[in-house]
């Protein structure tokens, strides 16, 4: 295994052959010469995020080149760089600037990931499919992949358990409506209760703490305790829009549907102000 790989995208800059070029060890090749990386982890793109790019690399061109393998015959296939690729062919761009590094197919996928992982551009769930390529395709342990992320081992493990979870729940990950925080809360509620879970924090958009706490009794479905449960999380948020209403505290006593809504106020300003929005309703 090559042992620059830890050390990220900045090693191979560095090793360039010198017959690749005298003067700056770069070259340039057309894009629709270059075949996307087999072994990219990444599936999905942030449009947004990605023509940002594209103004740029307009305005500036592309100051770090994208690095590339040769192939068999007169085309090259990606190893770094698929975001400033895609965005210089959103930008109109008919040629980039490469450098051409020959790679083993395991270097490759590390070098995607690397990649992807220093620059945060990755999912969850897509990081973890990534490591568990490395596992199945190249029968590397977790302590091996952590040596190579320079992350710890149970980073590595943790990661690995999101991929238990339902291709339903791994989509609300992907998406953004669900984070890897809520997917290990998920994890702990048992299988068959998981999917009501997952969609219960995504439509009510609780926060990975709130997710922690109802995970610990979730898998009693219909119980008083998950109805009680259910009851305050959704008082907390009525609560919350009426403070945001009003500008004071508000406390909502309720039994079996009676009871009554609190208002306190500490000062007579507050007072004043409440009342007045109270008989303008």
């Amino acid at each position: 295994m090559n042992e620059r790989l830890g050390r990220g995208l900045e090693a191979l800059i560095r090793d360039i052959p010198e017959s690749t070029n005298q003067a700056t060890g770069i070259t340039t090749v057309r894009v629709d010469h270059i075949s996307p990386n087999r072994y990219q982890p990444r599936k999905t793109f942030d449009t947004s995020k990605l023509q940002e790019l594209s103004d740029s690399i307009k305005q500036n061109g592309i100051i770090q080149p994208i690095i590339v393998t040769k192939k068999d015959d007169s085309d090259y296939e990606l190893i770094a760089g698929e975001r400033r690729l895609e965005a210089a062919k959103l930008a109109g761009f008919e040629e980039v600037p490469v450098i051409i590094r020959s790679v083993s197919k395991k270097e490759q996928l590390q070098f995607a990931i690397i990649e992807n992982i220093q620059r945060e551009n990755l999912s969850a769930i897509e990081e973890a499919r990534a490591y568990q390529q490395l596992v199945e395709e190249f029968s590397m342990t977790h302590a091996q992949i952590s040596e190579i992320m320079g992350k710890d081992r149970v980073t590595i493990t943790n990661s690995l358990r999101l991929l238990r979870l339902s291709p339903e729940i791994q989509d609300y990950i992907v998406s953004g409506n669900l984070t890897a925080g809520h997917a290990r809360a998920i994890l702990q509620v048992v299988d068959e209760h998981q999917e009501g879970f997952a969609k219960y924090l995504a439509v009510n958009n609780c926060s990975v703490r709130q997710a922690e706490e109802l995970s610990k009794t979730w898998e009693q479905p219909q119980t008083h305790i998950r109805q009680q449960q259910i009851k305050n999380h959704s008082h907390d948020i009525e609560e919350t829009e009426l403070k945001q209403l009003y500008r004071v505290n508000v406390k909502i006593d309720d039994k079996n549907g009676r009871g009554k809504i609190i208002f306190k106020y500490s000062s007579e300003e507050e007072k004043k102000q409440l009342l007045e929005q109270l008989m303008k309703q």
